[in-house]
């Protein structure tokens, strides 16, 4: 099945999985009350376009009395889109033996349906989801319609960043974004500085890109592009010295989509393809994948270092939120093993470690992060959850006539 989602204008895009319910409609209908971004607070800061939070379940629980419950529970069942789940519950049954953690990887839009279909068949399976975007539908299908919900312990919530504190629908326990990586035997000083080099004949059919098709997050980063499309042509008169010529195309982030293609854009199935491509012997192309990627180089062989500054922008966020799911038959297991994913109150907890790492950011004031730069010191556009969920059908399509 295919998930269809409907914006304003009726236009729709298919991801790779189910249809949208009725529930899905009837939130196209509410004002939504989103508001993702990355760390800081100021309007300068990547925050996304949004109202009110979701409301949370009680956050004034103690560990001792959430640990003394959940022997009484056993286990904790957990769907997940990241892998670094199964690490973290490695160091969690070692710290509360007697709760056992059963992990389901499961994509985000998969798990969209999944859940959707389990709780209205009467089945509330998982206690815990971690889980990214897909283009804003996770905060209107989910979370406003209660399937998914925010928990943030009240000790922990003081060293939480904005928005995840108080504006978004979810504690974002990790955030990264995609980006343009390069090889380092080949190129000595980065390569690229302004995201329309990589349609001159400098890189005519040396970009490689992950199928933003099959994952909403390459995707984002598209829409985005169209719609900061001023930005976009901005930074092509910046760099070729004059207004940019639409050639018929709606605007700068569209025509860039379609230059990109025309210059020899290569679609591979997934991050790692694209930096397998790039990085396993020297390269002159580079590749658009996840910055979270950079902590695989030494396992997997790579020469490959990401740029962290592009014109006019270099990337949106890209968050893995944490949430209870609604009526979590474990709640206290599931909560006692949030907290050990948050890192505990001082941020320090084993939990946290999976999390992290290099090319991921923690956006808390008593995490160090691992990375060269600070979130915040980062030039990303915000997250618009309303826009992106309204205009990715529309980019999908316009996507689809490139190939």
């Amino acid at each position: 099945m295919n998930r269809t989602f409907k914006g304003k204008s009726s236009l729709q895009r298919t991801s790779s999985v189910g249809k949208v319910g009725a529930s899905g409609l009837l939130s196209l209908l509410l004002v939504p009350a989103l508001l993702l971004s990355a760390c800081g607070n100021s309007t300068d800061s990547p925050v996304a376009n949004g109202q009110a939070a979701p409301a949370q379940t009680s956050t004034n629980d103690s560990v001792d009395a959430l640990y003394a419950q959940a022997k009484q529970e056993g286990k904790v069942v957990v769907y997940s889109t990241s892998g670094r789940a199964n690490d973290a519950a490695e160091t969690f049954m070692k710290k509360y033996p007697g709760v056992k953690v059963e992990v389901s990887k499961v994509k985000s839009d998969q798990m969209m349906d999944k859940v959707t279909n389990e709780q209205d068949a009467g089945q509330f399976n998982p206690d815990v989801i971690i889980t990214k975007e897909v283009s804003g539908a996770v905060g209107k299908e989910m979370v406003e319609q209660g399937r998914y919900v925010k928990y943030l312990p009240d000790d922990i919530a003081p060293t939480v960043d904005e928005p995840y504190r108080t504006q978004a629908p979810g504690y974002a326990n990790y955030v990264e974004f995609r980006t343009i990586f390069y090889n380092t035997d080949h190129y000595k000083q980065i390569p690229v500085t302004n995201w329309w080099d990589l349609t001159t004949p400098a890189f005519k059919n040396k970009v490689y890109v992950a199928d933003p098709l099959s994952s909403p997050a390459f995707m984002d980063l598209f829409t985005t592009m169209v719609i900061h499309s001023d930005d976009m042509a901005a930074a092509y008169k910046e760099k070729f010295g004059k207004d940019i010529d639409l050639q018929g195309e709606e605007n700068a982030g569209y025509a860039f989509i379609h230059q990109l293609f025309a210059n020899g854009l290569t679609v591979l199935k997934g991050s790692d393809d694209v930096l397998d491509a790039i990085g396993k012997t020297s390269s002159d192309a580079v590749g658009i994948a996840v910055s979270g990627d950079v902590s695989k180089v030494e396992e997997k062989g790579w020469h490959v270092q990401p740029i962290y500054d592009i014109k006019p922008k270099t990337s949106v966020p890209d968050a893995g939120y944490l949430y209870l799911a609604k009526q979590a038959p474990h709640e206290a297991a599931g909560k006692l093993f949030i907290r050990w994913m948050m890192g505990e109150e001082d941020g320090k907890g084993a939990g946290m470690e999976p999390f992290n790492e290099v090319g991921s950011w923690v956006p808390r004031s008593n995490v160090t992060t691992q990375n060269p730069v600070d979130f915040e010191k980062l030039n990303l556009w915000n997250f618009d959850a309303d826009t992106l969920y309204m205009t990715s059908p529309k980019v999908r399509d316009f996507w689809i006539k490139q190939k």
